[in-house]
């Protein structure tokens, strides 16, 4: 089976931290906030700065500290707000990752969907731009699932080179080139070249488990070892 088998696990970590920091800002917010309406108290607003009065340096710094906490305020409300749209797109998006294990399994269920709701469109008048919309997107459907089905099928073989090893990881749904020590700048080039990033979290070089990753396997590998 294609996918990660921590898709949902992750996935439910990410929402609980984008929850989290959403809350802390909000928190943040609203101290900054109080600190503004007790600075407020003691210097009214709109109370004019005797320019010619001994005070008149201290209360400018004061208005400005004023000013500040409640710019503070607003700016940590923004980042909540933030957060929490990051929270209702996680929740709402109807997307279907190739990293979820049940990713053939749905987009299935949206093709017979899809395939139903063109039949439906057939039998009453419609415009052509209906058929030709949905028709796309079926396509689209079928070419995601025969993606999945190849994948499926394909056999990688980890490969051993001077230095590392590249390694097909299904855990994460990922092939990984690991290295024995840190690599040069020119071999992380070649690997940024190929589309490979660093995870910090594997301790390794990866990119999506698929035909081209692949082939930019054994072309970066072919590349490192002509360098090294």
């Amino acid at each position: 089976m294609a996918g990660r088998k921590d898709y949902e696990e992750r996935k439910q970590r990410k929402k609980e931290r984008y929850q989290e920091l959403a809350e802390k800002s909000r928190e943040k917010s609203q101290e900054h906030y109080k600190q503004y309406q007790k600075m407020s108290d003691v210097i009214p607003l709109g109370q004019p700065i005797l320019t010619d009065h001994h005070s008149a340096n201290a209360t400018r710094r004061g208005y400005q500290k004023m000013h500040n906490q409640f710019d503070k305020s607003v700016e940590e409300d923004n980042k909540a707000e933030y957060y929490e749209n990051k929270v209702a797109a996680l929740e709402n998006n109807n997307s279907i990752s190739l990293d979820n294990p049940r990713a053939k399994e749905k987009l299935q269920d949206k093709l017979k969907k899809l395939e139903d709701e063109r039949e439906e469109i057939k039998s009453r008048p419609h415009s052509t731009w209906e058929l030709q919309n949905i028709g796309a997107e079926i396509r689209r459907i079928k070419q995601r699932i025969k993606q999945i089905e190849e994948l499926e099928e394909l056999d990688f073989k980890d490969i051993e080179f001077t230095g590392g090893k590249a390694i097909l990881n299904r855990e994460v749904n990922r092939i990984q080139i690991i290295f024995d020590d840190k690599p040069s700048e020119e071999v992380r080039n070649i690997l940024k070249h190929r589309g490979f990033k660093w995870s910090r979290y594997e301790n390794a070089w990866q990119r999506l488990y698929n035909k081209n990753t692949i082939y930019a396997t054994n072309r970066a590998i072919e590349e490192i070892q002509k360098n090294s």
